[in-house]
């Protein structure tokens, strides 16, 4: 009887406790971040661009592959 009884409450017991531990670092993180957000550093990044060429087949790519290599 016992059994039947505790192991249900504790596993809704550990399912409450995870779901408030994941709650309480997400509201501790939420408040943390808007003064760590002020006074990051913002970096830009150069465009970049990429050309390139779809080939069809594994052939095809192995073909021009071996043209480029030589």
């Amino acid at each position: 009887m016992f059994d039947r009884l505790f192991a249900p409450l504790l596993t809704f017991t550990v399912l409450i406790a995870a779901t408030l531990s994941i709650a309480l670092a997400m509201v501790e993180e939420g408040r943390g971040s808007t003064t760590q957000q002020a006074s990051a550093d913002i970096i830009t990044m150069p465009a970049v661009t990429i050309t390139g060429k779809r080939v069809q087949s594994v052939a095809e790519a192995t073909q021009v592959l071996r043209t480029t290599m030589e």
